[in-house]
């Protein structure tokens, strides 16, 4: 009887253990889709002060651009806090700061920069830890958003580009398109059935 009491109590204790370290090796994926939120957050109320911005000053094909950007990193939000509540932790909802908002082909080059970072710095690293801790849900919202990240900062280096090329953005796509489940951003839908990074149908794109 001893011996089937030990044999329970060490059942439990590794029980316990496996349990413990289970959750804690997944903490600091869920620290990395909170920061990620926090960038995407700040990254959408940016656009859309830069959108602002762009109509202002008579741009209104960059206004649209980046008043998609703006809706494209709300739906990065949107997939990491469903990622979030699939871990059974709450969804993540912070307050974006105040963006500083410059002339329209500064606030551009600040946009491609932010991109570039986000898609060969920030959602490598943090693909690499949700890979070590074993979480596939992680791994693909942090893939997907990375894949969109690229997209949008060959749009925003095109369009500038463009502005600089000619001083006005006549030649910039006046409708812009955002895929509703990845975030992907488009000038033209002409040709495109599907999003080539997730799949959903051109006929769902949201558009700007």
């Amino acid at each position: 009887m001893k011996n089937v009491f030990k044999l329970t109590v060490l059942f439990v204790a590794v029980f316990a253990f496996a349990v413990s370290c289970g959750s804690s090796k997944a903490q600091q994926t869920v620290e990395n889709l909170k920061a990620a939120i926090t960038g995407e957050t700040n990254a959408s109320a940016k656009y859309q002060a830069f959108s602002v911005k762009a109509a202002e000053e008579g741009y209104p094909s960059i206004a649209s651009m980046f008043a998609a950007a703006s809706a494209a990193e709300a739906i990065h939000v949107k997939n990491h806090n469903a990622v979030l509540v699939k871990m059974e932790e709450e969804a993540f909802n912070p307050i974006p700061d105040t963006p500083t908002v410059n002339a329209t082909a500064n606030n551009m080059q600040v946009a491609i920069e932010g991109e570039i970072y986000e898609f060969t710095v920030m959602y490598p690293g943090f693909i690499a830890v949700a890979e070590t801790e074993q979480n596939d849900d992680a791994i693909g919202s942090f893939a997907l958003a990375s894949d969109a990240e690229a997209v949008h900062a060959e749009r925003y280096s095109q369009s500038l580009e463009i502005l600089k090329t000619t001083g006005s953005d006549e030649d910039v796509a006046s409708v812009w398109y955002v895929c509703p489940k990845c975030g992907d951003l488009f000038n033209t839908i002409e040709g495109v059935n599907r999003c080539p990074l997730c799949g959903v149908s051109s006929s769902s794109f949201l558009k700007f």
